[in-house]
């Protein structure tokens, strides 16, 4: 099959051995012609690197040259390593997942024998955590601090619009149409195309970024790679910056204000249905998970319930 990669991809690729490299270009070049998302491809090679981090010495040189080669006494090695070091029960699980996608792809195409994932003895146990919003306090805290116009544009994109990291990274002035206030995202998350509303604060700052950013396709190009974006780890950089001026302790990341975009519209008023496409999501339940009603939601809602059941009942007894 001939590779469809980017050269940047296959640079990526450049820590791997030539069977390895192989291997994994082949399972990507499929991805990419079934047209899974840039981002996707990105971090496939984020975790087949994290998997080697988390290798005894002994066993690196094999993985590395053949993946194939991976045992499941490998993946009980990485789970503990991994935990060891910090990583998340989600992080790990989500790792192994894709993992597994990966190893089936060799298996199918005869280079594995065995799946060495074995769910009941590799998965952990993740336990559900709510959306973490910025609060109300802090948010205010966190803007006062932010004096360059490109900064501000970048994190009023996730808060007003809900716009992932991601693509605030990848956004171009060609997806943004100020007279009709909207934003187009391509490609979202799960290939999600969705239309985004343009605030009043937003649009101003939209305007001036315009007028004085430099020539380029992107809204925000990246002041390192000629022709390239910003990337997201300059943007959670920029947000530990601003936190640290704001005198903030609490732990934020850039997609908090992604979640407060959620809860600042369910408690507007705003339903799940309608959050549903704002956010871009591809189903009812993804949004059930990722939003959190705020006390001022339930019981508005508690409320209206309750002066229904009560005219109800009060009309039945006339």
């Amino acid at each position: 099959m001939d590779s469809l990669l980017s050269p940047r991809l296959l640079q990526k690729l450049s820590f791997l051995g030539s069977i390895s490299k192989h291997q994994l270009v082949s399972y990507l070049t499929l991805l990419e012609a079934r047209n899974y998302a840039q981002g996707t491809l990105d971090a496939i090679v984020g975790i087949i690197k994290r998997l080697l981090l988390h290798l005894p010495q002994q066993r690196l040189p094999t993985i590395t040259d053949d993946l194939a080669k991976t045992s499941s006494s490998d993946i009980d090695y990485f789970v503990s390593s991994a935990r060891a070091k910090g990583l998340s029960p989600s992080t790990i699980n989500i790792s192994l997942s894709t993992l597994k996608e990966l190893f089936d792809f060799l298996r199918e195409d005869g280079q594995m024998q065995v799946q060495p994932i074995i769910r009941r003895r590799h998965r952990l146990f993740a336990p559900t955590t709510l959306p973490k919003p910025v609060a109300e306090e802090d948010l205010i805290k966190l803007f006062k601090v932010i004096d360059s116009l490109r900064d501000r544009l970048i994190f009023l994109l996730m808060l007003r619009c809900g716009l992932r990291v991601s693509e605030v990274c990848r956004l171009t002035w060609q997806a943004v149409d100020l007279q009709a206030s909207t934003i187009r995202v391509n490609n979202g998350k799960g290939q999600v195309d969705r239309i985004a509303y343009i605030s009043p604060d937003l649009e101003k700052a939209l305007d001036l970024w315009h007028q004085r950013s430099p020539q380029s396709d992107y809204l925000f190009p990246s002041r390192k790679v000629r022709l390239a974006p910003l990337g997201r780890r300059e943007i959670h950089c920029l947000m530990s910056k601003y936190l640290r001026l704001a005198s903030i302790d609490k732990r934020y990341y850039p997609h908090c204000l992604r979640h407060t975009f959620a809860t600042q519209l369910l408690n507007a008023g705003v339903s799940l249905e309608v959050l549903k496409e704002l956010m871009g999501h591809r189903s009812i339940q993804m949004t059930l998970r990722y939003t959190q009603l705020y006390e001022s939601t339930k019981r508005r809602q508690y409320e209206q319930a309750m002066e229904n059941i009560e005219r109800r009942q009060a009309n039945l007894g006339r």
